[in-house]
């Protein structure tokens, strides 16, 4: 794998799911059975019906809780606790990745549209917990879910980030175009997953990786220093 070079890189930025463990877990596919199942007994619709509202609300407000929250009142919190509550003893201990994070100087947070509680299970089961500064989540940008610039506004001056100072990683291409724009570098987690394929013309994504621990390893972190 060739050197990639990121030693200007201070502030380390993930994204949770599909992300930091491998998409073939398929957590998320409970967790969107989870939240068909919550809009089933909301709105006392059927599981077809309850599936295209939960589509028509990601596509129009970019997470299906916004939509739920604009159009229904609906409690985030209760919504959070409630599709989360999934089995996540397919996600494996990572040796591998729990190495590669200990490599990189600087701070590590996690920017996940989910919740703490849930980012929280997810990286004890990885055993990656001790890597990282902070959790921001949903709840911490008001509910306003990446790629939302106010929400990206929010995690940097929460943070103290110096954009260009900063990698983003992300299984969703459009959650990185922002994070370009303010001048992060930005690592796509490639997938499967059909609604997270680049469509070709994503030049505000530097670099791609469907193994992240081995690319992580592979960079180059060490500081250049004058004479």
């Amino acid at each position: 794998m060739p050197q990639v070079d990121l030693s200007h890189v201070e502030f380390w930025i993930f994204d949770l799911d599909n992300t930091l463990y491998p998409a073939q877990c398929r957590l998320f596919d409970q967790v969107e059975r989870r939240i068909g199942l919550y809009i089933e007994q909301l709105l006392n619709l059927d599981r077809e019906a309850a599936r295209a509202l939960q589509k028509q609300y990601f596509r129009e407000h970019t997470t299906t809780l916004k939509g739920l929250m604009v159009n229904h009142g609906v409690d985030p919190g209760h919504f959070l606790d409630f599709v989360h509550e999934i089995d996540v003893t397919g996600v494996a201990l990572d040796e591998a990745l729990d190495r590669a994070l200990d490599t990189l100087p600087g701070r590590k947070l996690i920017y996940t549209n989910g919740s703490v509680a849930h980012a929280r299970n997810v990286m004890e089961r990885l055993g990656i917990n001790r890597h990282f500064n902070d959790i921001f989540d949903i709840a911490a940008g008001d509910y306003d879910p990446k790629p939302s610039t106010a929400s990206f506004a929010k995690l940097i001056a929460a943070h103290g980030i110096d954009p260009k100072c900063a990698a983003m990683f992300d299984d969703m291409p459009r959650n990185l175009q922002p994070a370009a724009a303010l001048g992060m570098t930005t690592v796509l987690i490639s997938t499967h997953s059909e609604w997270a394929q680049p469509t070709g013309d994503e030049d505000y994504i530097h670099h791609s990786t469907d193994k992240l621990a081995e690319w992580l390893a592979a960079i180059n972190t060490s500081k250049k220093t004058g004479n």
